[in-house]
């Protein structure tokens, strides 16, 4: 069978506006011919306070191993930036998803992050006076995209990851890679 080993690191953000401290819930979701024989599919990293220029470290590795009978339902990585603020509340500010390359080598991504829009002034001034924001009840929005044109956004930070692509016993497989 193929297999598709993932490392590398979530580096960290950039630009998200928020002055708390900020944090990163992870997944990797992939198709029914894909299984994980090493490494953990989801995660979340460290806290931790932006700096002057808005941008926060994680440093957080992920290591994971992945399986083959098919490349349909190549992985992805879905990630929800949340805060956490003075007083230990916490609310999602930003979501995003990536493809994982297909190709092997080092990788340096950029993931843009998003955020349901608040639409009434009533919700602007909750989010202003109390803090929060719109939260999706249903995840698979983020990765699908069946139903995301639907929503009104607003764009957040930036998401830094760097991952390493190991592809083994593709080639038996019929697929070329260069």
């Amino acid at each position: 069978m193929a297999e598709l080993h993932i490392l590398g690191e979530i580096q960290g953000t950039t630009y998200f506006p928020e002055n708390y401290s900020l944090f990163c819930r992870y997944s990797f979701q992939a198709g029914c011919n894909w299984t994980v024989i090493s490494g953990a599919s989801e995660g979340q990293t460290v806290a931790a306070e932006p700096d002057e220029l808005q941008s926060v470290a994680w440093s957080h590795s992920i290591d994971i191993h992945y399986l083959s009978r098919g490349i349909q339902g190549w992985p992805k990585l879905v990630l929800q930036v949340s805060c956490v603020d003075s007083i230990g509340r916490s609310w999602v500010v930003g979501y995003a998803h990536c493809n994982i390359p297909a190709v092997p080598g080092l990788h340096n991504l950029e993931i843009p992050s998003w955020i349901p829009a608040a639409t009434t002034l009533t919700d602007r001034l909750k989010e202003y006076f109390i803090g929060g924001s719109h939260q999706l009840l249903n995840l698979d929005i983020i990765s699908l995209g069946n139903d995301r044109f639907k929503l009104k956004t607003r764009s957040k930070g930036i998401i830094k990851l760097n991952v390493d692509i190991v592809l083994r016993n593709f080639s038996k497989f019929g697929v070329e890679y260069k």
